[in-house]
């Protein structure tokens, strides 16, 4: 049970990881369009995230996790291609990045029901609010642009 939690808990640090990276990427790709606020905002309650998770992680393995899911990879590059392709950069990286934001929803809940430990329940428990509301706000903001 308890590598089932730890398992979970590095894909969720490793998708938080892939966020903080496509935000940032985001930010600067979309420099002047307002979205920049916003971006840094999404970077930094995941960087908060994995403020939270990290020293948890390290106390039980002794290591922190500093990867990304290839998923997450693949998915910014893809952006990237097809935000020089597209007439609306903006538009095709605000779909992109809601996207990113149903993903890291799911991970956070996966990650809620294979935590076992008090400290690790307590710290997701917490990003899940977090990340509910990140997500609310980027599929509002979706909404507008499409």
């Amino acid at each position: 049970m308890a590598n089932n939690e730890i398992s979970a808990i590095r894909d969720l640090i490793k998708v938080l990881n892939d966020g903080v990276n496509f935000y940032t990427d985001a930010k600067l790709e979309l420099k002047g369009s307002g979205y920049e606020t916003l971006f840094q905002e999404m970077i930094d309650v995941r960087q908060n995230a994995l403020v939270r998770l990290q020293p948890l992680l390290y106390a039980r393995e002794g290591d922190v996790e500093d990867g990304q899911t290839i998923e997450g990879s693949l998915r910014k590059a893809y952006t990237e291609l097809l935000a020089k392709i597209k007439s609306s950069k903006s538009k095709t990286y605000i779909v992109q990045l809601e996207e990113l934001e149903d993903r890291t929803l799911a991970f956070v809940k996966k990650a809620q029901q294979e935590v076992v430990s008090v400290d690790f329940t307590i710290a997701v428990n917490y990003i899940l609010i977090s990340m509910q509301e990140c997500h609310h706000r980027m599929r509002s903001i979706k909404r507008n642009v499409a």
